[in-house]
């Protein structure tokens, strides 16, 4: 096993040069606990903006998906998802060339490991955190007059400010879920598009499918380290000011950057930062 980790400590998945540096480890390779049939998954184009500082900045996309079951859901990134499959794959060859997450590196669990409760999953170098929080809704208000249709079902619209953001929320009656991307729900219905008013953070709808019969919805924190919101929200400021300080204060792990050329550079400090969250 001994063998195992330290291969793993030194592969470094930095999936962007500024998206978190992650160390895989060995639980990153584990399937999680079952916590709940798989209903339906609905997949999000997610358009997000990191550096605010620069208004040349243009917004990254990234898949991600949301897992619906009988009561727990459960939103990521689907090329996380993917990573997930392909490492089980591996694993189970014997391999050890894995696949890192997305640009989204969070997951987040919906009524887990309550119904009323959120479990945030995040990843920082070699650390492994999960933020359990309680839950509410946000307040929507109902925008008078509202209409469009998005994946061909008609949709209204509801506004709340929540979490730090006001949020724009378009969402289906026709679907009658309780859900949407990130910690949004609360509405009558499906919501297939959501963007805050800055569109820092814009979600569309992409598709909606039937889970295989089969189909569970695993949580992947049983082994991570539990802090609270405070703790937490240190860490990303920690992080953030400077990520290679923060990575090799584990002496196993060296980060090196370099240019376009193969020249060493300077790691950089400060790097943006713009959680959907504040």
């Amino acid at each position: 096993m001994s063998r195992i980790v330290l291969s793993l400590a030194a592969l470094l998945a930095a999936v962007a040069a500024t998206a978190q540096i992650t160390v895989f480890q060995p639980i990153d390779l584990e399937a999680g606990e079952p916590c709940d049939t798989m209903r339906y998954v609905v997949y999000y184009d997610l358009a997000f903006v990191e550096d605010t500082t620069d208004a040349a900045d243009k917004p990254i996309n990234e898949m991600t998906r949301l897992e619906v079951g009988d009561h727990v859901q459960y939103f990521y990134s689907n090329k996380s998802f993917q990573a997930d499959s392909a490492n089980a794959i591996v694993m189970k060859n014997g391999g050890n060339n894995y696949n890192g997450d997305g640009l989204i590196q969070w997951r987040l669990y919906k009524n887990y490991p309550a119904v009323g409760k959120t479990s945030l999953l995040e990843k920082f170098g070699m650390d492994r955190f999960v933020c359990t929080e309680d839950y509410a809704a946000p307040a929507w208000q109902p925008v008078a007059d509202s209409s469009a249709v998005i994946l061909g079902y008609q949709c209204s619209m509801a506004v709340a400010t929540y979490k730090g953001r006001t949020w724009y929320a378009w969402y289906a009656e026709d679907i009658p879920l309780d859900a949407g991307p990130w910690k949004l729900g609360g509405l009558p219905g499906l919501i297939l598009r959501a963007y805050d008013a800055q569109k820092h953070y814009d979600f569309t709808a992409a598709g909606i499918v039937n889970a295989d019969p089969q189909a569970l919805i695993y949580y992947k924190g049983g082994k991570y380290e539990p802090v609270n919101r405070k703790t937490l929200n240190g860490i990303y400021r920690r992080y953030y000011a400077d990520p290679a300080g923060y990575i090799t204060n584990n002496p196993k792990i060296t980060v090196r950057y370099r240019d376009e050329f193969g020249n060493d550079i300077p790691s950089p400090k400060n790097e943006p930062y713009n959680p959907i969250e504040k």
